[in-house]
C-alpha cells in the first residue's frame, strides 16, 4: 500500500525560508556594526577636538592679563599669537616615536586620527570677551558611502575670559 504524503518537500521550503531570514539579519547585524565603527571613530576625534579646543582655553586662561590693548579691549595681535603657538603645537605629523612640540607619543598618535586638521581662534564679542575655537578634520570612515570626501566635521566652542584684575 502506497501511502500519499501531501506534505513532502515542505521541509526543504521552511529551510529556505529560514536560511534567507537569517541572511537577511545578519546582514542587517553587519550594516548595525559598521554604523558603530564609524561613531566610535566620530567621537574619538570630536573627544580630540575637545581637548585641543581645552588646551587653547587653557592658553587664555594662562595669558588673561596680558590680552587687553591700551583700551582695555581684546588686543588681536596677541590673541593671533595665541592661537599661532597653539595651531603649530598641533600641526605635528607621523613621527610618534619622541616628544614633538610638548606632545607625548600617545598624543601625537591620536592627533594624527585628525586628517585635514584645522584650527581657528576669533574674537566673537569683544565686548563681553567672548571667543570662537573652531576645529575641523575630514572623516573619511564616516563619509566614504556618500561619495563626498570633501565634507569636514566641525567643532565649535565658545568661551569668555574675565577681564583682568590687578
Amino acid at each position: 500500500m502506497n501511502k500519499i504524503y501531501p506534505q513532502q518537500g515542505f521541509a526543504l521550503l521552511e529551510a529556505l525560508i529560514a536560511m534567507f531570514i537569517t541572511a537577511g539579519v545578519l546582514l542587517g547585524l553587519g550594516v548595525l556594526h559598521i554604523k558603530s565603527v564609524q561613531q566610535s571613530a566620530l567621537t574619538t576625534q570630536r573627544t580630540i577636538a575637545t581637548m585641543q579646543a581645552n588646551d587653547l582655553i587653557d592658553r587664555m586662561w594662562a595669558s588673561v592679563c596680558s590680552l587687553d590693548n591700551s583700551t582695555g579691549q581684546p588686543d588681536t595681535d596677541k590673541v593671533d599669537t595665541i592661537k599661532t603657538q597653539w595651531t603649530n603645537r598641533w600641526k605635528v605629523t607621523g613621527n610618534t616615536s619622541s616628544f614633538v612640540n610638548g606632545l607625548t607619543p600617545e598624543q601625537i598618535a591620536l592627533h594624527n586620527r585628525m586628517n585635514g586638521w584645522s584650527g581657528n581662534l576669533k574674537i566673537d564679542d569683544a565686548t563681553k570677551r567672548r571667543y570662537e575655537i573652531t576645529i575641523e578634520w575630514e572623516n573619511k570612515k564616516a563619509k566614504w558611502y556618500e561619495g563626498n570626501l570633501a565634507d569636514k566635521e566641525s567643532f565649535i566652542y565658545y568661551f569668555s575670559v574675565p577681564k583682568c584684575e590687578v
